[in-house]
């Protein structure tokens, strides 16, 4: 996941914030905007229905009057029995015609099938095509006499233009206005339908003139409704219609621009169904042609049909939308100009945290002194500011006391090993000392390879230090009794009293032969002067020394051949572990050499894995053996007093210091501390141990040590084993330790030149140690 700073985060909440409250405002005003939108139509949708609906009343009401007004002219009651288009009924029936536009036509019918119909032409051009009527007429005057129709056109004055006659079959009694008006007192109305004359759709209101079998009757085009329908529209995607029962569209405010005159269809199935299922002034959502409406079904004329009022829900919300769009627009404008507020207020909160990071990182770093409370208005990051600062000054305290403590335990560690062996000395406490003062000097050197050296930081000079006082620490494994090791057959005690002991019982021998006549006095002095002498050879050999030639290790094999008896069992009083390396007893009594190498002297190595010692980095070579006691062994050690197994045992210090130290989790700031304390027995050519390190794996610290180490071990006047050497003794064999690549020749020179040699010599060494050095031979 990618990091992003705090600013970032907090402009991206502070946006994201904004959005969703900016969208959920948008989001809830499109919402109660649609369903307002919604509310607002069904209102309308129940005005508009109420207007038509009154409408429809309105004229039905009004027509009635009319027939009932027309109904008493006795006129009507004459029987048609001519052509004549002047009836004497028709200026009393062209004045319906005239006040009313909505009329289509009005006429009557008697029971002898004679039918006569007043038209009003005015205005009406496409009524004038349909009948084929001359332009300048006003009247139409349709008379129907047994099967002969005449159409006669008056103009305005009521004088006849011209008139047509044909045959046509015309039976009164099918006409569905006589029928239902014959059929009734009241006035009827029929369903709508197509008027034979003028193919148009329309209605008709009928009613029968007493017993006369006389109908009177006016006609109410569609046209008209259509019109009035059309003004209640929404807009030109909108629809206000009149269906009856069976879903026939009789009346739409499209059929307005329509040219085909008497046009109807049939409803949508759907729509059907929501009439079919009642779902009457409901607003129902309803899609046709991918065009989603709003429709609305209200019940009209005596619930015999059905007023429907469909909107485009598009053009409904369009305005809805825009202003929505105009919010969203205005919402961004806003936002864009908000950044710079929402910036600065992050810049706010940001600064602090930023200082706070500073303060906290010094933390980190350990610049506990360092760390300062942060300026800032904001109250929790004050009281953070002061907390943190509280806190450095507690883990300052802290480590202080921890460093203590970590010193004490190194040092009382360091005291432990010196006081352990007096071979040690005081060793581990001396170098840190003679370590630390070539450092001071290798740090205030400009020459050189010192110019860019630096090792001046407080960490740094305390892991150097840790380093120095922890280099021998791998001594706490190394048993005292090789430490201290000064003849060749000591262990725990030195086992030259057991081999004395032997002689003394050859000694005993002799003299016993001699007493039972077995050799003479002289052969018994021969005897015993020369078990004295060979004893005083092995004494010294025990001793050890620079060299051992061939000629002795070969007489102390000779005298190992001399035997004695022994009469008492060798694994009596042995403890378990002991006893587990001696073979089987021999019979008693045994016969056995004054010297041997016996099988019980060697010390097994276990539980050791040369493949994980190799992986470690490990150069040294590991003997056999963990130890080999045996006489012969260690008599015929050709240098000193130690065995193969006795020295790896004393060099496996470095190795213990390094495991023992890496084992610990130092903090970051003391990490080297196992290189330092590690290598000062490495060597410049890679000869040294244990890892066999060459100048370039080798660090100036680690350099130092090495010369450290080796000035204290010669110079110091507290060892047993030696006597201790004059400065210019020892660095003399420094020198030469410098031309055979042991040690470094800039620290050995830098050594020399600072004087560190001098000080350290004038606080820790004899004074007859301290001469003269001649330093400029050295340097040159």
């Amino acid at each position: 996941m990618p990091k992003i700073s705090i600013k970032t985060n907090i402009l991206i909440i502070f946006l994201v914030l904004v959005g969703i409250v900016s969208l959920s405002l948008l989001f809830s005003q499109y919402y109660f905007s649609k369903k307002l939108a919604i509310d607002t139509t069904h209102r309308t949708f129940k005005i508009i229905s109420k207007n038509i609906s009154e409408h429809v009343y309105r004229e039905a009401l009004s027509t009635r009057e009319i027939l009932h007004a027309k109904s008493a002219n006795n006129e009507l009651l004459h029987k048609t029995i001519d052509f004549n288009p002047v009836h004497p009924s028709f200026e009393n029936l062209k004045d319906v015609l005239q006040l009313n536009d909505n009329f289509h036509a009005i006429y009557f019918a008697d029971k002898h099938h004679g039918f006569y119909e007043i038209i009003h032409l005015l205005n009406r051009d496409d009524l004038i095509q349909t009948l084929d009527a001359p332009k300048s007429a006003h009247w139409a005057i349709i008379t129907i006499i047994n099967d002969q129709q005449q159409n006669a056109f008056l103009d305005k004055e009521h004088k006849l233009i011209t008139k047509k006659v044909f045959s046509k079959k015309y039976n009164l009694s099918e006409r569905p206005w006589y029928k239902q008006a014959i059929g009734s007192d009241a006035i009827i109305t029929t369903q709508p339908y197509m008027f034979s004359n003028v193919q148009q759709m329309g209605i008709t209101y009928a009613l029968k003139l007493e017993e006369s079998g006389v109908v009177l009757a006016l006609d109410y085009t569609m046209d008209q409704l259509n019109k009035f329908l059309s003004f209640q529209q929404f807009d030109e995607n909108s629809e206000v219609f009149i269906v009856n029962k069976k879903g026939y569209k009789y009346a739409s405010s499209d059929f307005v621009e329509s040219n085909k005159r008497g046009r109807s269809s049939i409803l949508d199935e759907t729509l059907m169904q929501a009439i079919s299922e009642n779902k009457l002034n409901e607003v129902l959502h309803h899609k046709i042609n991918e065009i989603n409406y709003y429709v609305l079904f209200t019940p009209l004329l005596n619930n015999n049909a059905y007023l429907g009022i469909k909107v485009d829900a598009n053009l409904l919300f369009k305005p809805y939308k825009e202003s929505i769009q105009i919010a969203m627009l205005i919402a961004f404008i806003l936002l864009i100009l908000a950044l710079p507020i929402i910036y600065f207020s992050a810049d706010r909160i940001v600064k602090p945290i930023e200082a706070l990071i500073d303060e906290n990182t010094k933390v980190k770093n350990r610049q506990f002194s360092e760390v300062k409370t942060i300026d800032t208005n904001i109250i929790e990051f004050k009281a953070l500011s002061r907390s943190l600062v509280s806190l450095s000054q507690s883990v300052q305290s802290y480590e202080r006391k921890q460093e203590e403590l970590l010193d004490s335990i190194i040092k009382v560690i360091a005291e432990a090993i010196d006081t352990k062996s007096p071979y040690t000395g005081k060793h581990c406490t001396r170098v840190p000392e003679i370590a630390q003062m070539l450092l001071d000097a290798a740090n205030n050197s400009n020459d050189g390879v010192f110019k860019s050296f630096s090792l001046t930081s407080k960490d740094e000079q305390r892991e150097f230090e840790i380093g120095a006082w922890l280099h021998d620490c791998g001594k706490v494994t190394t048993p005292e009794y090789v430490v201290d090791k000064s003849t060749k057959l000591e262990t725990i005690y030195n086992r030259i009293h057991e081999i004395r002991m032997r002689f003394e019982v050859l000694w005993r021998d002799a003299h016993i032969e001699y007493l039972t006549n077995a050799i003479t006095l002289d052969e018994m002095h021969e005897k015993q002067a020369s078990l004295r002498d060979d004893f005083a050879f092995i004494a010294s050999c025990n001793l050890g020394g620079e060299f051992m030639d061939i000629s002795k290790q070969e007489r102390i094999r000779n005298i190992a051949e001399l035997t004695w008896e022994r009469h008492f069992s060798d694994t009596l009083g042995l403890g378990p572990l002991e006893k587990l390396r001696f073979s089987e007893e021999k019979t008693l009594p045994a016969t056995e050499t004054l010297l041997s190498d016996k099988t019980h002297h060697i010390i097994t190595r276990d539980d050791f894995d040369h493949q994980t010692y190799l992986e470690e980095g490990f150069k040294l070579d590991v003997p056999e053996h963990l130890y080999n006691y045996g006489e012969i062994y260690n008599l015929c050690i050709e240098k000193g007093t130690l065995t193969e197994e006795e020295r790896y045992k004393i060099n496996e210090h470095v190795i213990m210091s390094i495991k023992m130290l890496e084992k610990i989790p130092f903090p970051s700031n003391l990490t080297k501390i196992p290189e330092y304390a590690g290598t000062h027995h490495e060597t410049l050519k890679g000869t040294g141990y244990p890892r066999g390190l060459n100048r370039d794996e080798l660090s100036i610290p680690a350099r130092i040590m090495a010369i450290a180490d080796i000035f204290e071990a010669l110079t110091a006047s507290d060892r047993p084993y030696k006597k201790p050497k004059s400065i210019s003794e020892s660095i003399e064999i420094m020198s030469m330790m410098v031309k055979d690549e042991h040690i470094d020749e800039d620290l050995f020179k830098l050594f020399l030149k600072s004087g560190v040699y001098r000080s350290y010599a004038q606080k820790h060494l004899l004074p007859e140690q301290i001469d003269d050095v001649d330093v400029a031979s050295y340097l040159s």
